[in-house]
């Protein structure tokens, strides 16, 4: 894939991220009744769309970024850290979504649930923020 096309395609893939978990808060702040049920298919599908990402990165631009950076034998200590920084949220994300895996614990827990998605929300936009606008713009760049 081209350097433009797979830009263009992990943005397409934020925007669906992003989609996914809106969906998902307005359905959890129905003030008369969760539906419970309706969230954990919400949750999966955003986990889904989100492990798709995360391959697509992993496995085709972090190598590709990382190898055009060594090509240039440009110093990658601040990209190290950002990978393993983006590494850490996408575990907090993973770990979020194994916690809430079933309509029940989401149903029992709801006060909870809301103000993690919340969190979780804020914390996926900022690594989305910090991709379009950085790295994102530097890898077109290279």
């Amino acid at each position: 894939m081209n350097p433009q096309d797979l830009i263009a395609t992990l943005k397409s893939q934020h925007k669906l991220l992003q989609s996914d978990l809106a969906s998902t808060l307005e359905e959890a702040s129905n003030q008369n009744w969760i539906n419970s049920e309706k969230i954990s298919e919400l949750l999966t599908k955003f986990k889904t769309d989100l492990l798709e990402h995360l391959k697509l990165e992993d496995e085709e631009f972090y190598p590709n970024y990382l190898s055009k950076k060594n090509n240039l034998k440009a110093d990658i200590t601040s990209e190290d850290a950002f990978y393993k920084q983006m590494d850490d949220i996408a575990k907090a994300v993973t770990s979020f979504l194994d916690k809430y895996s079933t309509p029940e614990i989401i149903r029992n827990s709801s006060t909870d649930f809301k103000q993690e998605l919340s969190g979780i929300i804020q914390t996926l936009n900022l690594r989305i923020e910090t991709e379009e606008d950085g790295i994102f713009e530097i890898y077109l760049t290279l």
